[in-house]
């Protein structure tokens, strides 16, 4: 994994703030305020890549955070599958990358509340964006719930493909589930901490 420092997501937004800072200290003077509100922006926005991966077939923890479940769902599209949700919070790396090297066939948006993700009904009235996706032949999908502290949903714009692990977007807290073919093999547990890119489990050829 190496560090790409800023996510861009937050190019806009700090690129503003230096020039607001800048403008205040020469008009005032140094102010070590002004700057540790910048450094905290600047550690908001911190990102990662990952620069390695074994295996086409290695699933990868598509943000940083910790995972709250592990279950057995049915979705119209996919039948019964294997659901892994991973809850980010504000103090984790917000940046949301390909679990797999992804085919996107459809991307649905569903806009709503930005509400906490610990909160009941959070997936039916958050703010939510569903990737359906094909994978080595295997269809699957990825869902991406944003939290209390987003305004917009950040997702990228990057076609009908992404590589393994791409970025596809950003969240300051919310949750990211991955809703896996059912004979998936699963390498990770409840409750277990995951960074960006650890392993999560390998789809069966």
């Amino acid at each position: 994994m190496k560090t790409n420092f800023i996510a861009k997501a937050g190019w806009n937004l700090l690129i503003l703030l230096a020039i607001v800072f800048v403008i205040v200290q020469i008009i005032w003077g140094f102010s070590w305020l002004l700057w540790c509100i910048f450094i905290l922006f600047v550690c908001l926005f911190r990102t990662s890549n990952v620069d390695y991966i074994a295996d086409s077939n290695t699933i990868i923890a598509p943000i940083e955070g910790k995972i709250k479940c592990i279950k057995t769902s049915s979705y119209k599209e996919l039948g019964e599958c294997i659901e892994i949700q991973i809850i980010n919070n504000i103090f984790s790396q917000g940046n949301i990358i390909a679990p797999l090297a992804m085919d996107i066939e459809e991307t649905r948006v569903r806009h709503g509340l930005f509400l906490c993700p610990f909160m009941k009904n959070t997936n039916l009235m958050s703010e939510r964006v569903l990737f359906l996706a094909r994978s080595k032949d295997k269809q699957w999908a990825l869902r991406v719930i944003f939290g209390a502290l987003n305004r917009k949903n950040h997702i990228y714009d990057f076609g009908h493909h992404l590589n393994h692990g791409q970025n596809l977007g950003f969240m300051f807290d919310g949750s990211v589930s991955l809703l896996l073919p059912k004979d998936t093999r699963i390498c990770v547990n409840e409750n277990d901490k995951v960074r960006v890119g650890a392993l999560i489990g390998y789809l069966n050829p």
